[in-house]
């Protein structure tokens, strides 16, 4: 009976161990990387843990079923195999802080002072090396783990990281130096301040009573005009985005000339190579157009799906504060244009006129929405 027991007990508690270890240190470096509470970095410790152990089991099971293979061959097929379990398990460890990372940035606008700060200061806070081995760690992960190319995740993580010093760094080359209060014009008197003026020749009000109504005329003036327009324009540039936006997704993203690829298919297959006139009378075919919808695993639809939400957020958030829906519109068109740039760089070659309507689109929405936040910043001055 006792071998049973230590059989069973010296895994179980070895087990415990390295589950007691893990947090600890998960929580302890989690807290430090994002600057959170304990609580907050075991929640978020916690949940990384669960997807982590679903990733693994659903590559595991993709593996074993013969509908995958490992990307990457290490040695004998089974180390390799269990190494891309294991990388695809530790994906949302190293992905999950990221993302709450960037999140505490520019919702919560959780950044330190070397973050915040234009030029190259800011950039290389953002590029210090807690950030860089995340970035690092997560390409590994789609690569070994789940056979993405190395360098468009880490490509992407890098853009994650420099968009924020990077629209810092235009936000502040373009705003105005803060223009100095004009100067009162005590000689200029509207016939609202001369009716009060009389009354209080006339003895009706009181001196305070007076110069309460003359302040109270001084900080009842509407908003310029041109402020108002202006905002007004910045919107509709953002709808307009929009609008290009969804009449790109309908149009072809990419057209694939099929005669071409089987041309060249031919022409690498040593039957065809003598008989280049039968080859070209075999592979001739039509175009075949890809819209946004036929973008594998949905990519296309959250490109549109994230460039939407920011034209419509302020109309559907009106309880939000104006700083606030910019920067979740700004998180979005990010997203949206980081999905977007992975999807042409895998095939800029084929790329078509929904493809460059989409990106028009997006910069557009991008520009406005950046106007937008530059009129509030220099309103608020």
């Amino acid at each position: 009976m006792r071998p049973i027991i230590y059989e069973f007990a010296i895994p179980a508690l070895f087990m415990a161990a390295v589950v007691v270890i893990v947090v600890l240190l998960g929580t302890n470096l989690y807290g430090r990387y994002l600057r959170i509470s304990r609580w907050k970095a075991v929640q978020l410790l916690l949940a990384a843990l669960v997807v982590g152990i679903g990733a693994g089991f659903w590559r595991c099971d993709q593996i074993d079923n013969g509908r995958a293979e490992p990307p990457i061959e290490f040695g004998n097929h089974d180390f390799s195999s269990g190494l891309s379990v294991v990388f695809a398990g530790m994906l949302p460890f190293v992905l999950f802080p990221f993302l709450a990372r960037l999140y505490l940035a520019w919702v919560a606008g959780a950044v330190t002072e070397e973050e915040k700060a234009p030029g190259m200061a800011g950039v290389r806070a953002w590029l210090r090396v807690s950030n860089l081995i995340c970035a690092i760690l997560i390409a590994l992960c789609f690569w070994i783990g789940f056979g993405y190319a190395f360098l468009s995740p880490l490509v992407l993580a890098f853009f994650a990281l420099l968009a924020y010093p990077l629209l810092n760094l235009s936000v502040n080359e373009n705003l105005p130096p803060a223009a100095a209060p004009p100067p009162a014009a005590s000689g200029t008197v509207t016939p609202e301040r001369e009716r009060v003026l009389k009354l209080l020749d006339d003895g009706k009000i009181t001196a305070s009573e007076c110069a309460e109504l003359l302040n109270a005329l001084g900080h009842s003036a509407q908003p310029p005009a041109p402020q108002a327009a202006a905002a007004a324009s910045h919107r509709k540039t953002v709808l307009i985005g929009a609008a290009l936006l969804l009449v790109g997704f309908f149009l072809p993203w990419f057209a694939v000339n099929m005669g071409d690829v089987n041309r060249e298919l031919m022409s690498q297959m040593p039957s065809f190579r003598g008989a280049p006139i039968m080859a070209q009378g075999l592979v001739s075919g039509p175009s075949v157009h890809i819209t946004g919808g036929d973008i594998g695993h949905g990519l296309g639809w959250f490109v549109l799906l994230f460039g939407v939400v920011a034209a419509v957020l302020p109309y559907l958030a009106a309880n939000l504060d104006s700083e606030t829906t910019q920067k979740v519109s700004l998180i979005a068109l990010g997203l949206g244009a980081i999905i977007l740039l992975y999807i042409a760089t895998q095939n800029i070659r084929i790329a078509s006129i929904g493809l460059l309507l989409v990106f028009a689109g997006y910069v557009l929405e991008i520009l406005g929405v950046i106007k937008e936040r530059q009129l509030d910043w220099l309103r608020a001055r």
